[in-house]
């Protein structure tokens, strides 16, 4: 089985003849393989040139690309002020909705600046060079977490009790541009759209915040996505099962769950959540980005991999992962521990 046929049965939880490895890469790719960090994030040829090599080091089976795209290009296209260091992620430097009267404006945005189109360039160097052997995934975000992005983190959870408004005007009109944003990276060659809920999960706000105003937005753009021919992968991170979460997300039309970190040394335990999910969609591991990958030694790394892939069992619609995005600076011999481990595993 190539990428495309091994990852698309994994999706439907049909058998495959080996484990489907799929982590979270862009970060520590961009600098094991870019001329430079913010080139390889966001820049066409450059971009495409890193993960083509990733894809001959470490045989993944699929291209995950889009930090840059989350952090910086979709803020700054729709009015932040962002920086762009050489060495690290985008840098959101000032928000725009000060208030109400932003709104509009908001709405009015250009999605398609200069900056999407050398992104979505690279996208199509990618496809063509791929030649649809290997799925192109692209990290994406929600209605409510580009509210964060354009109002402040600190500035919308208050919101929601001050300002509910607000929060349900400016989500409003998001959600139009997020599904045009969507479409135009399913047009560009993007089979997986991601979307990291790092602002609506249960560390952050509670499960009756999330169905009071993230649910309902979200699902109409995860509705469109999926409607378009893209399959929706949500990620998560806190204890998505005890909350409840969980269940609102399989209310929406997602093709699997990607599970995150409970807190910054522990993860969801897999089995409890395949134990909740059954055999509806996949489920993509957890490995923890800031354990030993980050901190530890290859030898640490892998029997940790070891560990999760016999704690998988095989699984139906199982997809190896880590729980998150994994840092820039992870010793690249920790990830070449990880990726030898998953690629050398066979179930018994």
């Amino acid at each position: 089985m190539n990428s495309r046929e091994i990852m698309n049965a994994a999706i439907h939880l049909k058998p495959v003849d080996r484990v489907p490895n799929a982590p979270f890469y862009e970060a520590p790719i961009c600098r094991y393989f870019g001329t430079d960090f913010r080139s390889a994030l966001l820049e066409d040829r450059a971009m495409a040139d890193a993960h083509l090599r990733a894809l001959e080091e470490f045989r993944f089976d699929w291209v995950m690309i889009g930090m840059g795209l989350i952090g910086g290009i979709i803020p700054e296209a729709l009015g932040c002020k962002v920086s762009y260091p050489e060495d690290v992620f985008p840098v959101i430097d000032e928000t725009p909705v000060k208030s109400m009267q932003d709104v509009d404006r908001i709405a009015a945005a250009d999605v398609q600046t200069n900056r999407m189109e050398r992104f979505l360039e690279g996208l199509a160097i990618l496809k063509n060079e791929l030649k649809g052997e290997v799925p192109i995934a692209c990290e994406y975000i929600s209605p409510f977490t580009i509210a964060t992005r354009l109002r402040g983190t600190n500035e919308i959870m208050t919101d929601m009790y001050e300002n509910p408004e607000l929060v349900h005007a400016l989500q409003n009109v998001l959600v139009a541009l997020d599904i045009e944003i969507g479409k135009t990276l399913i047009e560009s060659g993007v089979d997986y759209i991601f979307y990291g809920a790092d602002m609506e999960c249960p560390l952050l706000i509670s499960p009756a915040h999330y169905r009071e105003f993230v649910h309902e937005p979200t699902s109409k753009v995860v509705k469109a996505l999926t409607g378009l021919g893209a399959r929706v992968l949500p990620h998560m991170c806190g204890d998505i099962v005890k909350t409840g979460i969980v269940d609102m997300l399989l209310d929406m039309d997602i093709h699997g769950i990607m599970p995150g970190n409970l807190t910054q040394d522990s993860v969801l335990d897999l089995r409890v959540l395949k134990e909740r999910v059954g055999d509806r969609i996949c489920i993509f591991d957890n490995i923890n980005p800031n354990g030993p990958l980050l901190i530890g030694k290859p030898d640490k790394v892998g029997r940790e991999t070891l560990l999760h892939l016999e704690g998988a069992g095989g699984m139906p619609g199982y997809i190896f992962s880590t729980s998150g995005t994994t840092s820039p600076a992870t010793p690249r011999e920790n990830f070449e521990a990880m990726n030898r481990v998953v690629l050398n595993f066979k179930w018994s």
